[in-house]
């Protein structure tokens, strides 16, 4: 954590920091003082990335925005994209975001144990493919990323870090689970995992969004899935039930490209085209709720539940399973925190006000 600032000038120098970046509901000014950089919260940024109009890239500009957070870096992992395409456009995004300074760390390529199959070829994502990336916008970073694994620097942050550092992870867990795995000592020293995955049946709008009840980030890796969520770590999970309620418009779009920035003529470029093609354009927003929950809890509401993820191979691989009691079968299913619901609206203009930020 940083240094506590003493001086008047320094106090005063922060306060109108935080004044800055303070919304104007009630419930964000008073969340804004974690804004000094004394108080943001050390972050890793776990993603199957990809440049925009993805969700994740999004949900990283979000947090290079956000003065709460302190990005120690980011660790790619195979799932929207392939894990070369993950890691090449995480490093031109942070680039023309100005953001060099934050290390990538390449993870893993593969899920644990989830085979390629015909339908996984036929819906979204290339986590089974090895196919090199495409050209980034504007062309690939000047720098590379790290040579430490992407788990080795999970390990070893956390270690530097003990009980300081929060997970976002918004992809398949591949990377977490073998942290966990890899080194015994490390659930017990992570302060909390924040995750967008999963789909509860048990709250409204439950179904699953890559088969009738499996959420896509569990279902490309639920071994890994049923880890994280058993290990004991704080966790917060973002399902689609809370992600389904809300809405990136033509007209939130247009408010961010009327803001001349690196971010924003990117987000212009990338997703121009398909905004021009789908004028009444209503989008869900996933990882960037997630990001925006930790900047700010009471964006959203939440309940304690057991949840536990299937592994069967059958018709529920990857399906995450919620309930208040635990139930026969469930007996390893762990008490988290799930979002059911959403300020969407104070949402949308936190996120547009966090991407337009100069």
């Amino acid at each position: 954590m940083g240094q506590i600032v003493a001086s008047a000038a320094k106090s005063i120098l922060l306060l109108f920091l935080v004044t800055l970046f303070s919304f104007s509901s009630p419930t964000a000014n008073a969340q804004s003082s974690s804004a000094t950089p004394g108080l943001a919260q050390k972050v890793i940024f776990d993603t199957d990335f990809a440049s925009p109009p993805q969700d994740d890239a999004t949900a990283l500009i979000f947090a290079l925005r956000s003065p709460e957070l302190k990005i120690l870096g980011v660790t790619t992992v195979a799932g929207n994209a392939t894990v070369q395409r993950a890691t090449a456009d995480a490093l031109r995004v942070l680039e023309i975001a100005g953001r060099t300074d934050i290390p990538v760390y390449r993870g893993f390529n593969r899920p644990w144990l989830h085979e390629k199959s015909e339908f996984a070829t036929k819906v979204h994502g290339k986590w089974w493919s090895d196919e090199a990336p495409p050209t980034p916008p504007g062309g690939f970073a000047k720098r590379k990323e790290e040579s430490e694994s992407a788990v080795s620097f999970l390990v070893r942050a956390v270690e530097e870090n003990p009980n300081e550092i929060t997970i976002i992870a918004i992809g398949p867990l591949t990377n977490v689970a073998t942290a966990i795995r890899q080194e015994s000592g490390f659930a017990k020293k992570v302060k909390k995992i924040v995750i967008m995955g999963g789909a509860i049946a048990k709250l409204p709008d439950g179904g699953g969004n890559v088969t009738p009840n499996a959420e896509f980030n569990f279902w490309v890796d639920p071994e890994a899935a049923q880890v994280v969520i058993r290990s004991g770590i704080p966790i917060v999970l973002t399902p689609l039930n809370v992600t389904s309620k809300t809405d990136f418009s033509k007209a939130a779009y247009e408010k961010i490209i009327a803001v001349d920035t690196p971010v924003t003529r990117l987000l212009k470029e990338t997703m121009g085209p398909w905004v021009a093609k789908h004028p009444d354009m209503h989008a869900q927003m996933y990882d960037q709720l997630t990001v925006a929950s930790l900047v700010d809890p009471s964006l959203v509401k939440a309940k304690d539940l057991f949840v536990d993820v299937d592994i069967t191979h059958g018709p529920d691989y990857g399906t995450s399973l919620g309930a208040e009691k635990i139930w026969e079968g469930g007996e390893g299913a762990a008490k988290i925190s799930v979002q059911y619901d959403v300020d969407a609206d104070r949402f949308t203009q936190m996120f547009v006000d966090r991407i337009t930020a100069k």
